[in-house]
């Protein structure tokens, strides 16, 4: 058997192996698979995947606070991303071996250029992913519900961001009315795109109940941003069926999950703005065609009053010739009448001098009973003939006072008026704000007055 050493000696020949080996800086490609922080220093695990996204290669590094303090900064500042699992970096190390601690790479420098080209790359593959896949648009081609006041939040509750979203909503300066439900999520870290996810499928369980669905954040680095350049998360609000809005970027940028909602904006505050807007769209659309309706009624009822007197001082004059000739005819009559039934009478008179007396009492009987029967048929007839001319009198007249009804002078005569703001009719509270001035018309002049609720 040879001769035997110590593990010690045995990891001292190693190191020592190591150190004469690889005695140079290296320039090396790898992901942070784990990143953890402690007393200044940088812990990491860097890994190595195949085609098939197989672990091809590990190892343990670390960069010490002296080069830390330099680096983290400056690779944040040029990134936009903290150092964090997940990301690929460019790194130069030096090769260590340590008795108790192993083999790990010390870091010397990062090339924040090559991270900032991986992520884009990353991201400009996920955008075309979902160009390939035909769903890119497909949120944004959704109709925009006309009132969108029934909206499932996902965010924090804890986020300043909810909090300035709802507040938004709430004390709008039109009144108008939302209903809020939050739906809870983790916005930053690893969770970020499971837990979104899972808060999309509470909602998709309930989706009758809601309008629109908004995700929101508050404040956050551009790297918490990252997050959300997420293919799954990304296709999910895509495929969803009801519009998404997202209030989760900064000024300057834009995620992918922005890209794909049906609307994207800037801050919650923004989000909240733009559905009031929306409500406040529909609000102005139904005042305006209440106001064109009032117009045409109006309009419409004018013409008719204009044609009706019209009509009634056309037939006046026509009528009155009518009733006048019709008047004379009936008179006429009357008097043609009165002369036929004398001369019948003294016609018969001298026929029945000509008949003994017995049957001449008895024809004096019938004659005198038929000129009974012809005076009451002449009075029904005249009876009939003047309730005609008193009901067409009548019909006249409340024709007349239909006319006069329907005059606006005459409303204003019992006590009404009209109150006006900025030339259009005020026919509801809510039509007027506290100090806008308001003009009111009564029947003999009209005056202004300034509105305090």
């Amino acid at each position: 058997m040879s001769q035997s050493i110590s593990l010690s000696e045995l990891n001292e020949l190693v190191k020592d192996t190591v150190k004469e080996s690889f005695p140079s800086k290296y320039n090396i490609i790898a992901e942070i698979s784990e990143f953890n922080e402690s007393r200044g220093h940088a812990y990491l695990e860097l890994i190595e995947k195949n085609e098939n996204d197989q672990l091809k290669a590990k190892a343990r590094a670390t960069i010490w606070a002296s080069t830390y303090r330099m680096l983290k900064p400056y690779f944040e500042s040029t990134t936009g991303h903290y150092l964090q699992a997940g990301l690929k970096i460019l790194i130069v190390v030096t090769l260590e071996f340590h008795e108790i601690y192993g083999f790990s790479l010390n870091i010397k420098d990062i090339d924040p250029t090559y991270t900032i080209g991986d992520i884009e790359q990353k991201r400009l593959a996920i955008i075309k992913k979902l160009e390939d896949e035909g769903v890119l648009e497909m949120n944004k081609e959704l109709e925009f519900p006309l009132v969108p006041q029934r909206i499932a939040v996902i965010s924090s509750e804890t986020a300043a961001g909810f909090g300035d979203f709802s507040d938004q909503l709430s004390e709008n300066s039109y009144g108008f009315r939302f209903e809020v439900k939050l739906f809870q999520s983790v916005m930053q870290g690893e969770e970020t795109e499971q837990s979104i996810i899972e808060a999309l499928e509470k909602i998709y369980e309930t989706i009758d109940d809601f309008d629109i669905v908004v995700i929101i954040r508050g404040g956050g680095s551009k790297s918490d941003l990252s997050w959300f350049d997420s293919y799954e998360i990304a296709v999910n609000i895509a495929q969803f069926p009801v519009p998404v809005i997202t209030g989760i970027g900064h000024e300057r940028d834009e995620s992918v999950a922005d890209m794909v909602a049906h609307a994207c904006l800037k801050t919650p505050t923004a989000a909240a703005e733009f559905i009031i807007n929306e409500v406040l769209r529909f609000h102005t659309y139904l005042n305006d065609m209440g106001n064109q309706f009032f117009e045409l009624i109006k309009m419409k009822l004018l013409k008719e009053r204009n044609q009706l007197e019209l009509i009634i001082n056309n037939l006046h004059p026509l009528f009155s010739q009518i009733i006048t000739a019709e008047e004379a005819e009936l008179q006429l009559m009357k008097e043609r009448f009165k002369n036929s039934i004398k001369e019948n009478i003294t016609d018969h008179m001298y026929k029945l001098d000509l008949y003994p007396p017995a049957i001449k009492n008895i024809l004096i009987s019938i004659i005198n009973d038929k000129s009974r029967s012809l005076e009451i048929i002449q009075m029904n007839l005249e009876n009939k003939v003047s309730g005609y001319f008193s009901k067409f009198k009548h019909e006249l007249e409340v024709l007349k006072q239909k006319n006069n009804f329907l005059n606006p002078d005459n409303i204003l005569m019992r006590g009404y008026s009209i109150t006006t703001y900025n030339g259009k009719t005020v026919k509801s509270i809510k039509d007027i704000n506290d100090k806008d001035i308001i003009e009111t018309k009564l029947i003999d002049g009209s005056f202004k007055s300034k509105v305090e609720k």
